[in-house]
């Protein structure tokens, strides 16, 4: 699913968590349900937009008191067979802004997004898209993006986003998949993101389109052994002026069912890449594949993976081992391994996650370090890191402490980027429907040959869920 909000300090975040928390026990009648959450939020505090000291085109800013107005409605269906989904909403903003601040006001952060899932005796299809609209100086924090099983995963642009603007951004995902169980199936998917912006005071941001379609075709010999063809397209493009860039991708391979209820599998192929009328050379197309081994254990599970891939600028070479441990109150996962650049040195990537809970609050953790690719399609190194942790402090309140912090390696290209955001809170039930949470956001931003940028904020908000039906 395409991540979504979760409970932090952004009043769109903050209001979806209100939504979508359960109120009653869920069935499988099929009934629509629909759920309002209004939130009334007021803060204070300095240099929002985080503009970096003695800087022209993104100077310091002084100090702002804002009040913002959210909704947020959501209609859910869910059977046996299939889950709908469909959530909108948007705010209000007003208040005091410093003197030259271009930040939004008015009606701000509209955003609509549709989910839904259908399984037959045979086939399965998923749906999953999200339109939304933003303030770029109000870069979101890391677990802002975390999914259901906790892993993190940011918008290209989120390294890029400085300055003021409005950032207009989407994100599609869907997959079929018949003949499930038969002697032949298919599979196949499309994913797409981008970005555009609006009245932006950095230079460094570019409106980008990226997608990839997949398609897979199975061919099971037996309930165990299955030979796969795989075929993969990727288009990049942006308004900077250079040339689309496009992928290809063909990989034939098997999938197969161990005595030891593990499962093994393997893909080579070929990757072709085309950027215009530029000459990439050797270094771009080639051979691709992978081996990969996962066991089930009493106790969780334990994976090996090999992988190399192409993109215009060369090969990748990625190993990893991986370990999931579940335990009384919490689950822990390690990933550990190795990957080179385009025939560089090996560096060190992994990741930890770590989930509990005890009998009056939880806590998750999550580090990461792999490579992604930013919103000009270049590969680079990138840390994450996400933790967050809540105590009861009596039947009705609680304390909350949020901390992200997020790294981009420089480039010959890019500057490398440091961002922290921490975030403590107390949340009160004021009652069964009504709850205030108010607290403090410390927001710091670093960038090479740029300059750090510091902002401090205090918030207090009010929300209500209405249960519609």
């Amino acid at each position: 699913m395409i991540i979504r909000g979760l409970k932090s300090g952004t009043a769109i975040a903050a209001i979806l968590a209100i939504v979508t928390a359960p109120t009653f026990a869920q069935d499988d009648q099929g009934g629509l349900r629909i759920q309002l959450g209004v939130q009334q939020g007021f803060g204070y505090g300095d240099n929002l937009a985080l503009g970096v000291p003695g800087s022209v085109t993104n100077p310091e800013e002084g100090s702002s008191a804002l009040s913002t107005s959210s909704f947020a409605l959501q209609l859910e269906s869910i059977t046996r067979t299939q889950e709908f989904r469909l959530q909108t909403g948007g705010s209000l903003r007003y208040g005091h802004l410093p003197e030259g601040s271009t930040q939004s006001t008015g009606f701000v952060d509209p955003f609509v997004s549709l989910y839904y899932k259908r399984e037959g005796a045979a086939s399965r299809f998923t749906f999953d898209a999200r339109l939304s609209e933003t303030s770029i100086s109000q870069a979101a924090p890391l677990w802002e993006f975390s999914d259901e099983d906790g892993l993190i995963a940011p918008p290209a642009d989120l390294g890029q986003l400085t300055g003021t603007g409005t950032r207009q951004g989407y994100a599609v995902r869907t997959e079929l998949e018949t003949g499930i169980d038969s002697p032949i199936g298919f599979r196949l998917g499309l994913r797409a993101e981008g970005a555009d912006y609006e009245d932006a005071t950095s230079t460094s941001l570019t409106p980008y389109d990226r997608y990839t379609v997949t398609g897979s075709t199975y061919f099971r010999f037996n309930e165990i052994t299955s030979a796969v063809l795989d075929l993969r397209y990727s288009h990049y493009s942006n308004d900077s002026g250079d040339p689309d860039r496009e992928t290809k991708t063909a990989e034939v391979g098997f999938d197969r069912d161990l005595a030891s209820g593990g499962t093994l599998s393997a893909r080579i192929g070929y990757t072709q890449t085309d950027q215009g009328d530029l000459l990439l050379g050797s270094e771009a197309d080639g051979v691709t594949g992978r081996l990969g081994y996962s066991q089930p254990l009493l106790n969780g599970s334990l994976g090996a993976t090999y992988g190399r891939t192409r993109d215009s600028d060369g090969e990748i070479d990625n190993v990893m081992l991986s370990r999931r441990l579940e335990l009384p109150l919490g689950r822990v996962d390690v990933r550990l391994g190795a990957t080179s650049l385009y025939g560089a040195s090996p560096e060190l990537v992994g990741g930890l996650g770590y989930n509990g809970s005890t009998r009056t609050g939880g806590y998750s953790v999550r580090l990461d370090r792999t490579v992604t690719s930013d919103s000009n399609d270049e590969s680079r190194f990138t840390t994450l890191f996400s933790a967050q942790y809540s105590q009861d402090l009596t039947a009705y309140s609680s304390f909350v402490a949020s901390l992200s912090y997020y790294q981009l390696d420089e480039t010959s290209l890019e500057n490398g980027v440091e961002q922290t955001n921490l975030r403590l809170g107390y949340q009160y039930e004021l009652t069964q429907d009504w709850s205030l949470n108010s607290g403090i956001s410390l927001r710091s931003r670093d960038e090479d040959n740029v300059g750090k940028a510091d902002s401090q904020e205090v918030y207090l908000n009010i929300a209500r869920k209405f249960d519609l039906n």
